[in-house]
C-alpha cells in the first residue's frame, strides 16, 4: 500500500479516537475541550464552529498524516528512532504544543488542568494510533 494512503488510513482511525476522547472528556467533565471553537476562531471565523470542525477533521484524516510521512526521517534521530508508534507518539507531543500555542482561549481555573490532561491524552492518542496504524498497514 502506498504510504500516503496508509497515512491517511491510519489519520482517519486516529481522528476518529481523538475524538472519542475528546467526547470522553466533554462527558467527564461536563464542559466542552473546544477544539472545533478554537480551530474555528484560529481560521477567522470563531462564530462557525462547523466550520472549525471541518477543519479539525480534515487535518486529522488529511493533512497531519501527510506531513508525519515527511517528517518521519527527521524524527528518526529523536529517541524511537524508526519506530512507527514512537514517532507517532513523538508528532502527537509537537500537535499538542502547536495546539496550546495556537488554540487555546480563555480558561476558568479549575478548568485548566483538566484541559491540560485532556489535551494532552487526546494528542498522544491521535499520534499513538497514527503510528500504530501506519506500521500496521505496511
Amino acid at each position: 500500500m502506498n504510504r500516503f494512503l496508509r497515512a491517511i488510513s491510519a489519520g482517519l482511525a486516529a481522528t476518529t479516537v481523538m475524538s472519542l476522547v475528546f467526547l470522553f472528556s466533554q462527558v467527564q467533565t461536563r464542559q466542552q475541550l473546544g477544539a472545533p471553537e478554537a480551530i474555528a476562531r484560529f481560521a477567522g471565523v470563531p462564530e462557525h464552529h462547523i466550520i472549525g470542525f471541518a477543519i479539525f477533521a480534515a487535518a486529522g484524516v488529511l493533512l497531519w498524516p501527510v506531513v508525519f510521512v515527511f517528517a518521519r526521517d527527521l524524527l528518526a534521530n529523536l529517541p524511537g528512532g524508526r519506530d512507527a508508534v514512537g514517532q507517532g507518539l513523538l508528532f502527537g507531543l509537537l500537535l499538542w504544543v502547536l495546539f496550546l500555542i495556537l488554540g487555546t482561549g480563555e480558561l476558568t481555573w479549575p478548568f485548566v488542568i483538566l484541559y491540560l490532561f485532556f489535551t494532552l491524552i487526546g494528542h498522544l492518542v491521535y499520534g499513538f494510533t497514527l503510528g500504530f496504524g501506519y506500521e500496521r498497514l505496511a
